[in-house]
């Protein structure tokens, strides 16, 4: 199987000093506007695909969802999800 390139440890490597890979959403220039065209999540359960390092999921579980499964090809990007979340 070929290695995706998420999985390479130099492209990860600079991929993890990004600032949105440090600092979350808040980082990323689109969050604002993309905050505003989210559902509430209190009570539903949603599914994250290609969730990267998570924060997606942590951002819906702290909005009140009841459950939340992060799904991505990268197992490097799904280390550090895991790393960053309590609600396993």
């Amino acid at each position: 199987m070929k290695e995706n390139k998420y999985d390479n440890d130099l492209f990860f490597g600079k991929y993890s000093q990004m600032s949105r890979s440090k600092d979350g959403l808040i980082a990323a220039g689109e969050w604002e506007t993309m905050k505003s065209l989210l559902p509430d999540f209190s009570g539903k359960r949603m599914l994250d695909l290609g969730c990267g390092y998570g924060w997606h999921c942590i951002y819906a579980m702290e909005q009140g969802a009841a459950s939340v499964v992060g799904v991505d090809i990268s197992h490097k990007m799904l280390e550090v999800a895991k790393k960053k979340t309590t609600f396993q």
